[in-house]
């Protein structure tokens, strides 16, 4: 996936025109040396005004070195930069991914099991102005080195400038190349007296599997009152459209507060051909919900995690229904390594007594993590607006079994509840003998013979991959699909 958050990367191309389609990496590389990046994944922690930012770059090119630069609010040290193990990214794509699945009619004989109804609210937005600071006047352009040091295959650097072109200058002079017309892009950073983190790539220290660098994603945490996604810096050289897949963890659901926003539609009933390009299916859903809503960022995933009690232990959180793989907690360890261990979690998970107090944690430490992934796609544009983070109203949809009709219960807003996912369901009539005479039809669940299959992927934007072709939604559904997000409370 293409992900972006707070500190983002800035793609850029290089020499000639690169076969890349992620969004989000400002790459600089020595001499002649032609790079494609593929894809940038990130994940952001945030409780308070600290942030803990996790991020996997994917490209294909020579073994030479290579760079990334960030821009971060503030000079980062040793000890607040860590390597991960990459799968985890894998993992938390999995666990939130839109998904297919199946129910079969069961026996009309047996007697039904009764079913839950989920409590309906609606929920408040609000908008956020685009905040475009004046830029400062330097007297005398500079760039200075804040920081050095290793961390896993990355010799990192630390940089301040008060000039775009002394930036682009002091990276020539390092003998990397990098395209003309940059500095327009990092000045608005330059100008809120942001950092620079560069990241560059020891290939001596670097795992490859032939001309591909395998490497290990990279976390660090600072302190910072906004809560932003430049994207500004990503459009250098950006030659067509950019998705942005945000993963955000905190204590409640985030949307963006300055760009139009919206929940994927979810809930509906499809074809079983809709097996044959369930990917193209969904691809065409998400482009119709953003064109149905001013282009709008949508909510694909809100889902909550995991609690913390006092002491900072790490309790299960609640499972996938359905899951699409072998995952259906994320463990404490997973949440350490994202950042909780930056908020003084301990690894050791402790069961909270149902009939006790309920979990409480110090005001270092979030009291949960909830999980909510944000898609958009941008045209390439230097006026696009950085995208402003707020919190908002919990979120239930995709959820519930079908009812007697085959229909499904729609999103609603639900105080206390955070339970989203794009969801899309297959619905398997009953082909058995009727052996009574009042049979009860339309109560759903598992197959026949049990062993129910975990729910299909959706795929999307790939990482190190293409996206897939987009299909017309209505070929597929089998009744009417609305765009429209929820209802405000009256």
């Amino acid at each position: 996936m293409r992900i972006s958050t707070l500190v983002i990367f800035l793609f850029v191309m290089l020499a000639a025109p690169l076969s890349a389609s992620a969004f989000c990496g400002f790459y600089v590389a020595p001499g002649e040396a032609k790079l494609v990046n593929n894809a940038t994944r990130v994940a952001l922690m945030r409780h308070g005004d600290k942030t803990v930012m996790s991020l996997q770059p994917d490209y294909q090119g020579p073994a030479e070195e290579f760079a990334m630069v960030i821009p971060v609010p503030q000079v980062l040290n040793k000890k607040d930069v860590k390597t991960l193990n990459p799968g985890l990214f894998d993992t938390l794509d999995n666990y939130s991914t839109p998904r297919m699945s199946e129910y079969w009619e069961q026996d009309p004989c047996p007697r039904p099991v009764k079913r839950h109804n989920y409590p309906s609210s609606m929920a408040k937005s609000s908008a956020r102005p685009d905040d475009d600071r004046p830029m400062k006047k330097a007297e005398k352009a500079y760039v200075k080195v804040e920081a050095k040091f290793e961390v896993g295959e990355y010799d990192i650097v630390i940089l301040s400038s008060n000039d775009g072109t002394a930036l682009e200058k002091w990276l020539v002079k390092q003998k990397y190349r990098i395209p003309s017309g940059a500095a327009p892009y990092m000045a608005p950073y330059i100008a809120s007296g942001m950092y620079f983190f560069v990241a560059k790539v020891n290939p001596k220290r670097a795992k490859f599997e032939g001309n591909n660098a395998i490497l290990s994603p990279l976390r660090f945490h600072f302190t910072s009152k906004d809560f932003a996604l430049p994207i500004r810096l990503g459009m250098i050289n950006a030659g067509k459209e950019q998705d942005i897949v945000v993963f955000v963890l905190g204590e409640e659901r985030y949307v963006p507060s300055n760009y139009p926003h919206a929940p994927i539609p979810t809930n509906i009933v499809v074809k079983n051909s809709v097996k044959k390009d369930f990917a193209g299916f969904y691809e065409g859903l998400y482009a119709k919900a953003r064109k149905e809503n001013e282009d709008a960022i949508i909510t694909e995933y809100v889902w909550e995690l995991a609690t913390l009690q006092n002491g900072g232990q790490i309790n299960q959180g609640m499972k996938c229904d359905p899951c699409t793989g072998p995952v259906s907690f994320f463990t404490p360890q997973w949440l350490l390594e994202l950042g909780l261990d930056v908020f003084g979690a301990s690894a050791n998970p402790v069961l909270v007594d149902p009939n006790g107090p309920p979990p409480v944690s110090p005001a270092s430490m979030p009291s949960k993590l909830v999980l909510t992934r944000l898609h958009g796609r941008f045209e390439p544009d230097l006026k696009n607006p950085d995208i402003m983070f707020q919190k908002a109203e919990p979120i239930v949809g995709g959820m519930g079994t079908p009812d007697q009709k085959g229909n499904l219960q729609p999103t609603v807003y639900a105080p206390g509840a955070n339970v989203f996912q794009g969801r899309y369901v297959m619905l398997n009539k009953w082909k058995g003998k009727i052996t009574c005479k009042n049979p009860q039809r339309g109560y759903w669940g598992g197959p026949p013979n049990g062993g129910m299959p975990p729910a299909t992927p959706a795929g999307g934007p790939k990482f190190g991959g293409k996206s897939p072709k987009a299909v017309d939604p209505a070929k597929y559904a089998k009744g009417s699909i609305s765009y429209a997000p929820p209802k405000k409370a009256k």
